[in-house]
């Protein structure tokens, strides 16, 4: 009988906690998937708040509540005030969280809102097309803000970005024509593609040292801006970055960056002056096509090949002295280029050409000849330069390194970096090359425990050079969250050299595709230190 009567328990006990998790499941799942309606909002509670996913009304100022029925509103969901033309200001309440993709996209009569210093994340398109916006405070807090959330936002002119942010996306403030001037925050290593292109008044802007890359159309068609600073960080220009940019004047192209990619500065017909890096390897294809005003340049030794149309149309280009270094030009590379003088060695690839390629009808060029005398004074200067000797000691204080040398050869003089000369820097920039008393080594590697324990790194850039980082070179640097390596050259990776980084760490491999997989195979090895939630791009 008693065991009949526990058995009856355990199945009464059993019935009930199925029935519960049933009707539990259900009821969860039909909270989850319902819509409810509050006014002219329609939202959708979560576990984290309300989200208001639609507004049906037609008033002209919007103020969003704080709660509904006592639970507070997190979040503006996905195409919510999408396409409300009459909506002239809103006021999104604190709390709110985030703010969805394309959640205001074509208010083209909003003219203000608030955003609370609740708010972390902007996701894409949030506020494109809002033509009548004139002004934007993005609060701090916000790290990230995502492609075209601002796109063609036509009347913004102030736009104040927080020191909080290390993102922009794709094409934020693309056609955002009334925009003059901004402000790069800190935490921001690359002009994304499209950012400002089609910004045709932006007249100032001001990139911080941290940046590495600009990449595709970043300032495509900023027809108002005169002068950019690049910093000396950047290590990349992606194609048509500066395209039609005419009323830029000059440049001056960082040490860094080894290859201009094409159509760079195409049609930048007001560029007078260009100053080209002593580690620039090759000119693509229209790089300085249609700059009409440009009126003399200098290629760098090293250069290897001049592309297609690289000088096409530079109308007032008078001279251009081609180095040994070169070794392939293209046909046209200084076609319609009527007023041109190319001055090159005797026994130059340049000057082999002389009587050839550019002697025929359609592509006449005249040359200037000279001997290896008539250019002497610099060689000899630089040939007399004795490298210091090996294991000599060397502070870098631009670049706030210190080095050693590898190699005091005249032809191929190298230094290992051993440590940073400021403790406090957050940023560092291990250059393919540094230059001291006249003779430029090239940095080949990262000797061990260089910067093992430093807590105040946060972001890193190795240069191309680089081919060795030593036994825990960067060991123990528990806030180095960011780190780009250029692929190619670096074949060796030590054990322990990122072990307590960043658990957060993205790494960012630049390089050929065949390059990039190698390294990425080494970044991944355990014995590195390499931990599963590293980001490597």
């Amino acid at each position: 009988m008693i065991q009949n009567k526990l058995r009856s328990l355990i199945y009464a006990g059993l019935g009930l906690v199925l029935c519960v998790l049933l009707c539990g499941g259900i009821g969860m799942t039909a909270q989850a998937a319902e819509s409810k309606a509050y006014g002219d909002f329609t939202y959708e509670e979560g576990e984290n708040g309300i989200t208001i996913t639609k507004y049906t009304g037609e008033s002209k100022k919007v103020v969003i509540p704080d709660k509904i029925n006592g639970i507070e509103i997190t979040g503006i969901g996905e195409y919510a005030f999408y396409g409300c033309n009459n909506l002239t200001s809103i006021m999104i309440p604190e709390g709110v969280t985030s703010i969805g993709s394309a959640a205001f996209s074509g208010c083209s009569s909003l003219t203000s809102i608030t955003i609370p210093d609740s708010v972390t994340s902007i996701n894409g398109e949030a506020f494109e097309e809002c033509k009548s916006l004139t002004s934007i405070t993005i609060p701090e807090g916000v790290t990230e803000i995502w492609r075209r959330t601002f796109a063609d936002c036509s009347s913004l002119t102030n736009v104040t970005l927080p020191k909080s942010l290390t993102f922009i996306g794709a094409g934020v403030f693309s056609g955002c024509k009334g925009l003059k001037s901004i402000t790069i925050p800190e935490g921001v290593t690359s002009i994304a593609s499209d950012l400002f292109s089609g910004c045709s008044s932006l007249s100032s802007i001001i990139l911080p040292e941290g940046v590495i890359s600009i990449d595709s159309n970043a300032f495509a068609v900023c027809k108002s801006l005169k002068s950019i600073i690049i910093p000396k960080s950047v290590t990349s220009i992606g194609d048509s970055a500066f395209l039609g940019c005419s009323g830029l004047k000059s440049i001056t192209i960082p040490k860094g960056v080894t290859s201009i990619e094409r159509s760079v500065f195409r049609n930048c017909s007001s560029l007078t002056s260009v100053t080209l890096p002593e580690g620039l390897t090759s000119i693509a294809f229209e790089t300085f096509a249609g700059c009409s005003s440009l009126t003399s340049i200098t290629i760098p030794e090293g250069v290897t090949k001049i592309d297609l149309g690289a000088f096409r149309g530079c109308s007032s280009l008078k001279s251009i002295m081609i180095p040994k270094s070169v070794r392939n030009i293209a046909t046209d590379a200084f076609d319609k280029c009527n007023n041109l003088v190319i001055t090159c060695y005797k026994d130059s690839y340049a000057y082999s050409l002389a009587g050839g390629l550019f002697a025929s009808d359609e592509y006449r060029i005249p040359f200037k000849i000279i001997s290896e005398t008539e250019n002497s004074s610099d060689d000899s200067k630089q040939n007399n330069i004795t490298p210091a000797k090996k294991g000599t000691p060397l502070t870098i204080s631009s670049k706030k390194i210190k080095v050693k040398v590898t190699s005091s050869s005249k032809k191929n003089p190298t230094v290992t970096v051993t440590k940073i000369t400021d403790k406090k820097a957050k940023k560092l920039t291990i250059p393919a090359t540094v230059k001291v008393k006249g003779v430029t080594y090239k940095v080949t590697a990262i000797s061990d425990k260089a910067f093992k324990g430093n807590k105040k790194l946060t972001t890193v850039t190795i240069g191309s050079n680089v081919t060795k980082i030593g036994k825990e070179a960067f060991s123990g640097c528990k806030n180095l969250k960011k780190i780009t390596v250029t692929a190619g050259k670096l074949k060796i990776i030590s054990k322990n050299a990122f072990k307590g980084i960043n658990k957060k760490a993205s790494i960012t491999v630049k390089g050929t595709k065949k390059a990039k997989t190698a390294l990425k195979k080494q970044l991944k090895k355990k014995s590195i230190g390499y931990v599963k939630t590293w980001k490597i791009k």
